[in-house]
């Protein structure tokens, strides 16, 4: 259930350079080289990690790190799975598919608490529940077709209760044209505020709370590399620095924000729709478990709930074990702040 986004990225090749010339270490034979793709552009959602690098913090840990901007067109599963880079940040629904066909993945922390993807509604419909969507028109993604057939069947409906029609990975306009009521997949602080901002008040319907809740963007290494404990030291190191990223944008998201516009880490961000994804993203980002345990902690019980969807979906031809897969021990061992 890959988002798909209309913000324009630059180049890998260039992004990369500029993003690890930033940290140039003076010493480059002191220095742990570390490659991370991210699990978008360098906006708010990367925040973390962007702020770690360019504040100085994992060059204080001893890591040269190269942060490497996602998007269209990157598959973070393949390059791990190549060894282009040693830790992705991805979906589990993609890190779940690549494992069923043999590859094989240590998960050891995960950002997002809630599902941030969402299916969206316009106020006018009076769609404020899975309920209210019969006799309804829907816009389907063409990726997002066998999320939304289990969406249905997990909220007690059926696709004959609805009227279905497939839209672009980016299309917005026909839910601004009131053409359908709602649409799925959308990204929860993306293209709602921008039907807003097209004078369209919308209800959104994150799939976390409809029985499709998964940690998106986690961290996630091959089992090989994890399974050498030099490696699991710099992971260690990796996950403190980090941390420290993202005690920045729990304390004060507005800031986060701002920090993203004013460093232009990506070309065309707008300060109002980056400060509203902060504000919301903060609150997905948060839950009992990282209050106790601390930030980006790894909740099995979800992760077995999205191996099941994934299943379900026909994503994967099994349930894939997840026990194994997940690993607290660097968030353990890292001891990140708790939220």
């Amino acid at each position: 259930m890959k988002r798909n986004r209309t913000r324009r990225l630059k180049s890998l090749m260039m992004a990369a350079a500029m993003v690890s010339g930033a940290c140039a270490p003076t010493s480059a034979a002191e220095m742990t080289k570390l490659s991370v793709v991210l699990g978008y552009i360098p906006n708010v959602e990367m925040y973390g990690l962007e702020y770690a690098l360019n504040e100085g913090y994992y060059k204080a840990e001893g890591l040269d790190v190269t942060l490497i901007p996602a998007g269209q067109g990157v598959n973070q599963v393949q390059m791990v799975a190549a060894g282009v880079v040693q830790i992705g940040i991805d979906n589990p629904e993609g890190i779940l598919a690549a494992t069923a066909k043999n590859e094989s993945f240590k998960v050891f922390a995960g950002q997002f608490q809630k599902q941030p993807i969402a299916m969206t509604c316009r106020k006018d419909s009076g769609v404020t529940k899975p309920a209210d969507l019969k006799g309804k028109a829907v816009g389907v993604k063409t990726n997002a077709e066998p999320y939304f057939r289990l969406f249905l069947v997990k909220n007690g409906l059926q696709t004959s209760d609805v009227t279905t029609t497939a839209i672009g990975p980016n299309d917005i306009s026909v839910l601004i044209a009131g053409r359908i009521a709602c649409e799925i997949t959308t990204f929860a602080f993306n293209e709602p505020r921008l039907i807003e901002a097209a004078g369209v008040p919308v209800t959104v319907l994150p799939l976390g709370d409809y029985g499709l809740n998964a940690q998106a963007d986690s961290y996630f290494v091959k089992s090989s590399y994890f399974d050498k404990p030099e490696n699991q030291a710099i992971l260690v190191k990796f996950l403190k620095a980090t941390g420290q990223g993202w005690t920045s944008f729990y304390k004060d998201p507005k800031a986060a924000a701002k920090y993203v516009i004013d460093k232009n880490f990506v070309d065309g961000l707008d300060i109002d729709q980056q400060t509203f994804q902060a504000e919301q993203q903060v609150k997905y980002m948060s839950s009992k478990l990282t209050a106790e345990k601390g930030i980006l902690w790894l909740d099995p019980a979800v992760w077995v709930q999205t191996a099941e969807n994934v299943k379900a979906s026909g994503v994967t031809p099994e349930v894939v074990p997840t026990a194994d897969m997940l690993t607290t021990a660097i968030l353990e061992k890292a001891d990140l702040p708790k939220f």
